[in-house]
């Protein structure tokens, strides 16, 4: 068997797609390549309702998604979620500089009619798209367009569980040049109904011992509203040509944390309101350009809004009110290109450029907001991909990236820069085995949630390292961390590096795959307790006034102590750079088609790792993992891994 022939990007016709898989911009079949990418289609998808695109990975190998919110989803990629973790539509970069480390809502945005498929890639991939993409990359392709006649689809969902009520629908008008598309959705959750009618998360059984059904059968808090409206526009004014225009908007309103609340610590008030997406973007695309097999520019604005209310345990404590209101403007070009019969190539370059405002009330008062309002966060990459088959059944894959990101506000200048790189070898050994061996590296730079974000979270207040002069670096987030000795530092860009090896097997009814990786992520960026010298204890730190909390005997013996806010009587955290972590594991999938309506498909995931320096167990770790399921459809498969790889 000849190795699998590459498919560059609107190779036959013009596309405005660009696929997460082993090379930018080049598609190739996901049996074949070298990392392994899940592809959920949303026909799959709905075969168990999505109440988000994100919702699609939803039992995908090396994929957890965790909740926190009912309004939220955050999938785990090989153990790291949140702004480890970057998110693309159709290519165009979905994450900004306010991202969150642990789990995040934003995905929550993409409404399922949105998405005409999700590709989640496993494994750093920063070499294509820059930084975040430490533990994977996940792609929302958008409903395609279509040049012939006119389509529409409309679908009424419900379930008793939350009392969802919801529909979506959209219509396409197309000829042979031009074809338009518009779509909406609405979806209304109602409180979630425990198991059983039992919450044992509940506030009043956990810390009074009252029955978990005290407050009702169901969740309080959980309910939320989710709309969303679409549009795309795409003209070919000819057989070489492309034109793509696309809008998304996506809401969500009354959504409230309920892990803060009843369900968890048990605050007075914890709201995210307003959570609203605007995305666009437009792009040309032009195939044969001189030596170029294609040529595409895209611009894209991805304007995210997001705010909340928190109160915390005390009626008497204060109400603080954020909005954050992210506008970041995209520009990127990128060409491809076959040099002889064995190399495919593409290279380009992208600029993202971010305008961030904030604002802060505390009870009613204006505050110092959550970011620097008026802050600027701009990331420039130079990127080239290739595929180049050494022999028939030998396939060398080779990546780098050159980024630099700078952040301005009016206190802070700053400039972070990286070299990233991807290799991966594939050897056809047999028609039916192949092997892959792959070495790639993933750096992730201190975006403006590590270096701006002041205010309360889930273990304490929270103030940038740059604004704690004399801090020494704690051994932990807790109220009793010790003091390392060592000065808070200025930020630094984490990375990953990857050591991954696999094999699959493939016949006419059998499709099977394992991987094995180990990772090292160096200088992660962690939250960690503030330490003082106990004859240089600040009254103040961020423009606040601070006190300090009683050492315990350890601290004492160090000569050290902590502070805390009038907002929480723990004590001061910060992002820094501390330790070495190590992730390995295994990732392995197979499916058997019985007929060409009857099929198996099953996955199982493992995972482990450690903290380094000091050595101790890494924080949310996702469990083992497994998937079985059998499926029939009453219309004959297509090929035999189209979905999964």
């Amino acid at each position: 068997m000849s190795f699998p022939t590459l498919f560059l990007l609107a190779q036959a016709v013009v596309q405005t797609e660009i696929t997460v898989t082993a090379t930018r911009g080049i598609e190739e079949d996901t049996a074949s390549s070298a990392p392994i990418v899940s592809v959920v289609t949303r026909d799959q998808a709905l075969e168990r309702p999505a109440p988000s695109a994100g919702h699609f990975l939803e039992s995908e190998p090396g994929v957890l998604l965790q909740q926190t919110s009912t309004g939220q989803i955050s999938p785990f990629l090989r153990g790291l979620t949140g702004y480890q973790v970057l998110n693309l539509v159709d290519g165009v970069r979905f994450n900004n500089s306010t991202f969150r480390s642990g789990p995040n809502q934003y995905l929550m945005f993409v409404e399922p009619s949105q998405a005409r498929r999700v590709e989640a890639m496993l494994g750093p991939s920063s070499s294509q798209y820059g930084s975040d993409a430490l533990g994977g990359a996940i792609n929302v392709m958008t409903p395609e367009s279509r040049f012939d006649g006119v389509h529409g689809d409309l679908m009424l969902s419900g379930a008793t569980a939350d009392w969802w009520r919801g529909g979506t629908g959209q219509v396409s008008v197309g000829n042979a040049r031009l074809s338009g598309l518009i779509g909406g959705a609405f979806n209304f959750h109602g409180d979630l109904r425990a198991g059983g009618g039992l919450d044992s998360r509940n506030v009043y059984h956990r810390f009074f011992g009252l029955p978990q059904n005290f407050t009702g059968d169901r969740l309080q808090d959980t309910a939320y509203n989710h709309y969303g409206a679409h549009a795309k526009l795409a003209f070919r004014p000819s057989a070489t040509q492309s034109l793509t225009t696309w809008y998304q908007r996506g809401a969500l309103n009354d959504t409230r944390g309920y892990k803060d609340l009843l369900g968890g610590l048990g605050r007075l008030q914890s709201t995210f309101d307003p959570q609203i997406l605007d995305f666009f973007f437009t792009r040309y695309e032009k195939q044969r350009v001189g030596p170029l097999d294609t040529l595409s520019g895209t611009f894209s604005l991805n304007r995210q809004q997001d705010g909340g209310t928190r109160q915390n345990l005390r009626s008497t404590d204060s109400i603080t009110s954020d909005y954050v209101d992210v506008r970041s403007y995209g520009y990127s070009g990128q060409g491809s290109t076959h040099l002889g019969s064995r190399i495919a190539a593409i290279f380009g370059a992208d600029i993202y450029d971010e305008h961030i405002g904030s604002r802060r009330t505390v009870n009613g008062a204006s505050a110092r907001p959550l970011y620097p309002d008026n802050s600027r966060y701009r990331t420039f990459g130079l990127f080239g991909q290739s595929n180049i088959d050494l022999l028939p059944k030998l396939r060398l894959g080779l990546g780098g990236r050159w980024t630099e990101i700078r952040f301005r506000s009016t206190a802070a200048d700053l400039a972070f820069r990286d070299l990233t790189f991807n290799t991966s070898l594939a050897w056809q050994a047999r028609s039916w085995l192949g092997f892959q061996a792959l070495v790639g590296r993933g750096f992730r730079a201190p975006n403006l949630n590590d270096l701006g974000a002041i205010g309360l979270n889930d273990l304490g207040y929270e103030i940038p390292a740059q604004e704690a002069p004399g801090a020494l670096l704690g051994d932990s987030a807790g109220e009793t961390a010790l003091s390392l000795r060592r000065p808070v530092e200025k930020l630094r860009p984490e990375a990953l590096l990857n050591y991954e090896f696999g094999a699959r097997f493939t016949s006419k009814r059998l499709y099977a795959r394992a991987h094995v990786f180990n990772s090292g992520l160096s200088d992660p960026i962690v939250r960690r307790t503030l330490l003082f010298p106990l004859n240089g204890l600040p009254t103040q730190l961020a423009g606040l006034p601070v006190t300090p909390i009683a050492p315990t005997a350890a601290q004492r013996a160090q000569g050290v102590a902590t502070v805390a806010t009038a907002f929480d009587p723990r004590a001061v955290k910060a992002f820094v750079n501390d330790g070495r972590s190590r992730y390995w594991g295994v990732e392995s999938l197979i499916r058997y088609a019985f007929t060409s309506r009857w099929s198996a498909y099953a996955n199982y995931t493992f995972i482990a790792g450690r903290d380094l320096n000091p050595n101790r167990p890494i924080r949310r770790l996702p469990p083992q993992m497994g998937h079985a399921a059998l499926r029939y459809t009453d219309r004959k498969s297509t090929r035999l891994n189209s979905s999964h790889a």
